[in-house]
Parts: C-alpha cells; structure tokens; sequence
C-alpha cells in the first residue's frame, strides 16, 4: 500500500466508506495510482480507487455523491465507478489506463478483475500517439497564453510533464525498455533507451515534487521542455512493436 503511514489511514478509511455505501453491490475495490508509489506528494496527489460493481452504475452513483465533497477534502480523486463487463471491454479504448492500472494497483476487496486483461500493443501505440499530439498542441496553446496565465500556466506545465511521463512510460514498454514507476526514473530510462537529452524534464520533475524551486527564467524552461517534447512525439513515431500484448 502506499508508503507514508498518514495516506495508508486516509487509504483505509476511504475504502471503509466506499464499501459501506456501495455495499452487496461491490465486485471490486482497487487503489491505484501515485499513492502506491514513489511519486506521492502530500496535499498534491490524489488517492485513486476503482470501483467495480455489480449493478449498473448508475443505480450505484447516488449512493457515493452525498459522500463525494467530504471524500474531496481528504484528497481522495474522483473514483472510477464501472462495471465488470465495462472494464473487460475497455482495453482496446483505453489501454494506457488499464496497462497502468495492471501494472501498479492493489486490490482492497473483491476480486482482481486487472490480471485477465489482455492489452494489444497496436492499440496501445495507437493511443500514446493520440496523447502526445494531442498534448503537445494544449502544451504549444499554454506557452503562447504563459504571460497571461502566469501561475496557472506554471502549474499546468507541471500536470502536463506528469502527463508525458506516463505516455513516455508506455512507449518504453511498447519498445520492450525497462518502465520504471517513477515519473523521474522514467524520465531517466527514455532518455537512455532513446539517446535523448532530456534536462528541462527532469527540471520540472524536482519541481513538481518540491525538491527544486522555479528558475528566474521560466520562459527558456518552457521552450526547452517543449523541444524535449518534439524529441518524445518522434520517437513514437519511429517505434516499431513486436506485437506481443502488453500486461
């Protein structure tokens, strides 16, 4: 479970709630996300649960909502509440979410639905892709707006090296590379298995888990960052896959 004492009693008290609202409905309560690992930041970081049920969502939803602004303020994320046959079929849509989740979550109650899940590697590709251009377009649009923005900018650039990180962590297994957890050890592994040089990630990584403060000259950060960023949308286009599922 997740390292620091403090969110392994938020992680316990929050599953007690979600089980007691969801009740006989429940098929599975997952964790997952940066609260099992190394990237958890105190006051930052969200605690993920999924959610698995038996009857239709919808039937369940208002059950949870009456419980929702306290489960905020505990910084629990809005919980994924799905059911069995939703999840199964969502591995050709979503197969970065379902090959993370298979990769690092723990299973509070019920079953481990993860662990049957098959995740094909042309999807995968197909959606890493999808993000990182996708990304990369909302990234271009915040550098023009940063005078404007200022502190929201700086903030989202923060969210969005979180979010190349993941992607550069799929592309690392699509290549059959070593995929570290850490958003930094990824960084690190990218960098290596690609020959890239990647210091305005790493950059904005220490400063994301408060281990480095803003440079003076933000705006050189961000033009480098968005030059690293190119280097990663080449890279996936240039991967070529085993085809091998992934998981």
């Amino acid at each position: 479970m997740a390292g620091a004492s403090g969110v392994r009693a938020k992680v316990r008290e929050l599953a007690a709630q979600i089980q007691a609202a969801v009740g006989e409905d429940l098929v599975s309560l997952v964790l997952y996300g940066s609260a099992l690992g190394p990237d958890y930041v105190e006051g930052r970081s969200d605690i993920n649960f999924l959610v698995v049920v038996r009857a239709a969502p919808s039937t369940v939803l208002p059950r949870l909502r009456p419980h929702w602004p306290r489960w905020r303020r505990q910084g629990m994320a809005v919980p994924l509440v799905v059911d069995r046959h939703f999840l199964v079929r969502a591995a050709d849509v979503f197969p970065m979410e379902i090959a993370d989740l298979q990769v690092q979550h723990e299973v509070l109650a019920g079953d481990d639905l993860l662990a049957s899940i098959a995740v094909q590697p042309e999807c995968l590709r197909r959606q890493a892709e999808f993000e990182l251009r996708s990304k990369w377009v909302r990234l271009s649009a915040l550098y023009l707006q940063a005078e404007a923005l200022r502190s929201d900018a700086a903030a989202a650039l923060l969210e969005a090296v979180k979010s190349f990180c993941i992607v550069m962590r799929h592309l690392l297994r699509l290549a059959e590379k070593q995929a570290p957890q850490s958003y930094e050890q990824v960084a690190r592994e990218f960098a290596a298995a690609f020959r890239l040089e990647l210091p305005a990630t790493l950059q904005l990584l220490a400063i994301r888990q408060q281990r480095a403060s803003w440079p003076r000259d933000r705006d050189s950060l961000f033009r480098q960052y968005l030059r690293e960023v190119e280097q990663v949308v080449d890279v996936s286009d240039r991967l070529v896959l085993s085809g091998d599922s992934v998981g």
